[in-house]
């Protein structure tokens, strides 16, 4: 019975799959060994702060940290207070902020039971699968559009999707839920793609633009007969809507209203991250030297791949340019507080970096969805 199933889905993507797995075990590993193996480490949850209390209580054992505290730990606090009805709510940064994308944190305490010490334990394998389902899922979409399924390493090789599997982040969740989506699209299967896609902005919020670039996309190059699916795939954007309103009201606060937002104008964040590591590769402290090198060189190389992904993709030639294309100008205006940071550039860029090799192969049949052929069959990769 395994056989023909793996035949099915091919060597490559599930060789992709478990290569995500590994290499993500083994950043958790470098980072489990110093704090004792304890899962707890993971989150990053800050000793100095009333969120360490609220870990502490709950686990005497739990493995705070001090300096290092990073967003795991507002993940591991939705796990143990999923609706934000609890007292570990209170503690947040910005309640309003997290509470705006609990996707990730609802999975931690649904595979945990709602027992707060299983939490981080289910946080992590939750990241686990997610890597694996990303990896396999990327790949089958390659082999949807002819090729062998080695797209796949776009996520086993993803540095920002290995950093934040290793560290209690939702990143390898999107990277599952937009592949499973799209790879649901193309084949036509409706209900799935959109469960998919509407819980995607509850994972990361910008990623509604997913469904909503599919539905322009139908809209304009299908018109009148695209109407009923434009109209179903906008119409996912409404569960997390509901959920970000009932927010709203219970915490005082869109989600959006941090005044350390992500977003600023176009350009600008990327601007000065550049500026910033021009200035520190001259700093006669070693360690702000070598961040300053290695951040220049990073930048240029990321934002050159995204760039030249971007003008391809400017032809609109089918579904994935139009759901790249809104994610990218996302990108382009994410705010210094999201660019000054070798980590947290490579995370928030990590899902639209997987889709780079969709957009530049541009493939016939990432353009037959909807125009005739059956998507994956062989008329529509011969499709011009």
């Amino acid at each position: 019975m395994a056989a023909p199933r793996i035949r099915r889905v091919g060597i490559v993507p599930i060789a992709c799959g478990l290569l995500a797995v590994a290499l993500t075990a083994t950043t958790m590993a470098a980072v489990l060994r110093p704090a004792g193996w304890s899962l707890t480490a993971l989150p990053r949850v800050d000793s100095a702060t009333p969120m360490g209390a609220d870990a502490k209580a709950r686990d005497p054992g739990f493995r705070t940290v001090h300096p290092g505290a990073y967003d795991g730990q507002f993940y591991w606090g939705i796990a143990v207070d999923p609706i934000a009805v609890g007292d570990v709510h209170r503690d947040f940064d910005s309640a309003a902020y997290r509470y705006g994308h609990p996707l990730y944190g609802w999975l931690g305490w649904l595979f945990s039971a709602g027992q707060a010490r299983a939490a981080p334990a289910a946080l992590a394998g939750v990241g686990l699968l997610s890597m694996f389902l990303a990896g396999v899922g990327a790949g089958l979409l390659g082999r949807f559009a002819g090729g062998k399924g080695w797209e796949g390493l776009f996520v086993a090789l993803n540095p920002g999707l290995l950093y934040a599997a290793a560290h209690d982040l939702a990143e390898p969740l999107c990277a599952l839920l937009l592949v499973g989506g799209l790879l649901a699209y193309f084949h036509r299967r409706s209900a799935i793609a959109l469960v998919c896609f509407a819980l995607l902005p509850l994972a990361k919020e910008p990623l509604a633009f997913v469904a909503i670039g599919l539905a322009a996309f139908e809209l304009v190059r299908r018109r009148r007969a695209g109407l009923r699916t434009a109209v179903a795939l906008c119409l996912t954007v409404v569960p997390a809507a509901c959920w970000w309103v009932a927010m709203r009201i219970h915490l005082g606060a869109w989600f959006n209203s941090s005044q350390d937002t992500v977003l600023h104008s176009p350009l600008a964040g990327w601007k000065r991250a550049l500026l910033d590591a021009g200035v520190y590769s001259y700093s006669g402290d070693p360690t702000t030297n070598q961040l300053g090198e290695t951040d220049l060189i990073l930048i240029v190389a990321l934002a050159g791949l995204l760039v030249v992904a971007a003008v391809v993709a400017l032809r609109l030639r089918g579904p994935l340019d139009a759901v790249f294309l809104p994610l990218i100008a996302f990108v382009a205006c994410l705010s210094p507080a999201a660019t000054a940071n070798q980590r947290d550039l490579l995370r928030v860029t990590s899902v639209v970096v997987l889709l780079t090799p969709f957009v530049l192969a541009s493939r016939p049949a990432f353009r037959s969805n909807g125009s005739g052929g059956e998507p994956g069959s062989r008329a529509a990769r011969r499709a011009p």
